[in-house]
């Protein structure tokens, strides 16, 4: 069927404003005009095409052309899509929200006492569990447990603290034991951690669990009992007991006892033997289950003992780095009352150990005072002597006492003969015995280097009290004077060396106003023992400078503007190096006030070490260096100043 051809309504014209009226004879030509303005706005709108072109037939209705393949692959695109949509509607509705993994259900705990004692078993569990939906195809239980704990057993059994758990199935768990005892100091907080390392089925990645249990130890399976007796006078034979015990079922090694003694407390002998000469530690290699042991000190107060002397006692094990760790400590206190005879031994002025050096005087003091209210009567003084090596040590045939002991081996006493006032020594009387012998110059030839030490004591008897007969003893607590390494140090300034070869510069003899430069020399030499931390300083007057020229075998020499000195510093000089020497220039210039006299080049010089054999410290010095160049042949008679 066929449409009929119409022509297109023309659109309604809109209204024309009125306009002002053109002259007439204009009205013909203005009406074309329009009229062709008209037609030309319908053309453009309707369709009308350019010269020679068709125009498009607005009578028929055609049907526009789509390409195919792309209907085709719209078409792909939404299938898929649809599809996509129904399995993870199907993955949503058949698994649930359950099978989901989120970790949480998989947990791991310790059980075990939060507080234990050292030396008691005690029994630690990991419980593990999966309470997830879905199994873990993995698992790995690792357990960290502190240094001092010693496993005993363990199950399931295991060579190290790892055991391979496996696969565990959705709401399945299990129990690792461990058993064994902390060897540990006591009050001492500890941690324990065990880490679960797991792969979920289907799973490419791994995840852990941790668990930490803090542990304290608040006690220790080993005890501890110190005692004597209550009340003792002073020089009474006292037997001092350290009892100790094993409070558990487990076999213990290496067990150490120490004792610590009031500074006026004597041993003399123990049982079993200790372990070192002070009577102050005790090896106790094996103790076994509810086993215990004891050790007796027998020795005795001195005569200037009073009131409560308290001894301790601890009792420890040894760890793999022989570090002491203690368990038990106690401690028991004797009241030793006031004694009539008051004795006390002094050495170069002090009661307490002390350094000596080769050829030093040792210089002994015998003090004696009865505080009590009887006449003390038949009193006897005696001081032992003993040296390290055994009597080659203190030159006895160099001995001088005033009161003329009697000397026996290493031992000198004094009784009434010698002394008259020890025959009958009233209440409140006192006296004092003074002595002095050397020790050697150097050390022993052919004997190796040792530690050399002099040890003294005063034994003192009282035969009666008040004319009755007594048989009191006492003793004073003993000085040790321990020898510090032989150390030397010499120090001196030249113009000229040993060849007499000039060292120095400028004037000689030195002039006022003139630089002169000499070369001070420091050497140490040592043999004995290792010395550590060693320092060498001398101050510079202030007209002379330190050149910056110097030599130097070892260690560090500077000059300290702040405190005007040269400084040499070493950290340490083994017994393998017999020497060591430094030199360096100092460059004096002479003022008018030292015309005529002999010139200071360096102050006092000073030496600090440490002997690393016994800690005591070495104290040296050399007096000040001067232009007299004393040691310098070629400058004699030259150290005036000009």
């Amino acid at each position: 069927m066929s449409l009929k051809k119409t022509k297109p309504p023309v659109p309604p014209m809109p209204p024309t404003p009125p306009a002002a009226a053109p002259p007439a004879a204009t009205d013909g030509a203005a009406h074309d005009a329009r009229e062709k303005e008209l037609e030309s706005e319908l053309h453009s709108i309707y369709g009308e095409t350019e010269k020679g072109a068709t125009k498009p037939d607005m009578t028929k209705l055609e049907q526009a052309r789509h390409s195919t393949a792309k209907k085709i692959l719209v078409g792909l695109m939404v299938f898929f899509a649809v599809l996509a949509a129904i399995a993870w509607a199907g993955v949503f509705f058949f698994s649930g929200a359950d099978s989901k993994f989120s970790g949480e259900g998989v947990t791991l705990d310790i059980e075990g006492p939060a507080e234990v004692k050292s030396g008691e078993l005690a029994t630690y569990a990991l419980h593990y569990k999966n309470a997830e939906t879905i199994a873990l195809g993995t698992a790995q239980i690792e357990v960290r447990l502190p240094k001092s704990f010693k496993i005993q057993s363990t199950d399931p059994v295991s060579d190290d603290t790892t055991w391979q758990v496996g696969s565990i199935a959705p709401g399945k768990d299990g129990l690792i034991t461990i058993k064994g005892v902390f060897i540990a100091p006591i009050d001492r907080e500890l941690d324990m951690q065990a880490i679960l390392t797991y792969r979920p089925a289907d799973f490419n990645s791994e995840f852990q669990k941790v668990a930490t249990k803090g542990l304290k130890i608040t006690g220790s399976a080993i005890d501890l009992a110190v005692g004597g007796p209550t009340k003792v006078l002073p020089g009474d034979k006292v037997t001092l007991t350290f009892a100790y015990k094993n409070g558990s079922e487990n076999s213990f090694e290496h067990l150490k006892l120490r004792a610590a003694y009031p500074p006026t407390f004597i041993p003399e002998s123990a049982d079993p033997a200790p372990a070192d000469t002070d009577f102050k530690e005790w090896d106790v290699a094996t103790l076994g289950p509810n086993a215990e042991g004891k050790v007796a000190v027998t020795g005795s107060f001195a005569s200037d003992a009073e009131g409560a002397q308290e001894v301790k006692g601890q009792v420890g094990f040894l760890d793999q780095d022989d570090a002491f760790q203690l368990q038990k400590e106690a401690s028991f206190s004797a009241d030793v009352l006031k004694g009539d005879l008051v004795t006390a031994l002094i050495l170069n002025g002090k009661p307490d150990a002390q350094p000596i050096r080769f050829g030093d005087m040792l210089r002994y003091a015998v003090t004696y005072k009865n505080t009590g209210t009887a006449t003390l009567g038949d009193v006897e003084l005696s001081v032992v002597i003993e040296t390290q090596p055994e009597g080659k040590i203190v030159r006895w045939n160099d001995l001088k006492d005033k009161a003329n002991g009697v000397r026996k081996d290493n031992t000198i006493t004094w009784t009434k003969k010698q002394v008259p006032s020890l025959g009958r020594i009233g209440a409140g009387e006192e006296g004092t015995l003074d002595f002095e012998v050397p020790v050697l110059d150097k050390p022993l030839a052919g004997v190796a280097s040792v530690d050399y030490q002099v040890t003294a004591w005063l034994e003192s008897k009282v035969g009666t009290i008040d004319g009755d007969a007594v048989q009191r003893t006492a003793k004073t607590p003993p000085i040790v004077a321990k020898m510090v390494s032989d150390t030397a140090l010499a120090a001196e300034a030249r113009y000229f060396n040993e060849d007499d070869i000039p060292v120095g510069s400028g004037p000689l003899p030195p002039m006022v106003g003139e630089a002169t430069t000499y070369r001070v020399f420091w050497k140490l030499t040592n043999a004995l023992h290792d010395v550590t931390d060693l320092k060498l300083s001398a101050k510079l007057p202030p007209n002379v400078t330190w050149s910056g020229l110097s030599t130097v075998d070892a260690g560090d020499l500077k000059f300290d503007a702040s405190s005007e000195k040269i400084v040499w510093t070493l950290n340490w000089m083994p017994i393998s190096i017999k020497s060591l020497t430094v030199s360096f220039g100092v460059v004096l210039t002479p003022t008018e006030d030292q015309r005529g006299k002999i010139a200071t080049l360096t102050e006092g010089t000073i030496f600090e070490a440490t002997d690393k054999q016994n800690g005591w410290p070495i104290i040296l010095s050399a007096p000040p260096l001067t232009t007299a160049a004393e040691n310098d042949a070629a400058a004699a008679g030259k150290g005036r100043v000009e």
